[in-house]
């Protein structure tokens, strides 16, 4: 749950920071590129995008290491209300 709210107080606080400049359009191009960066970067860690008939010598470290940290579970909960919040200033704009 912390880190839900971590991620929607980064969205709050770009987009705080752009309302001010008055350039919603901008906050829209970078919570959207951090949602999506987060997105890709968890989905690599937990090798989801990686098909399962693909060999896992490689990444049997990278897989190892996320469930010791449980990284990509991190980073897709902070980047999610991210890219939530760029779709809905993309219709709201």
């Amino acid at each position: 749950m912390k880190r839900i709210i971590l991620g929607i107080a980064i969205f709050v606080l770009i987009t705080g920071l752009f309302m001010l400049q008055n350039n919603l359009e901008i906050a829209m191009n970078v919570t959207g590129i951090i949602g999506l960066v987060g997105i890709l970067i968890g989905g690599f860690l937990k090798t989801g995008f990686i098909s399962s008939s693909a060999p896992v010598l490689g990444n049997l470290a990278v897989i190892k290491l996320d469930n010791t940290i449980n990284a990509s579970n991190t980073i897709l909960l902070i980047a999610l209300p991210s890219f939530i919040g760029a779709v809905l200033l993309y219709f709201i704009i």
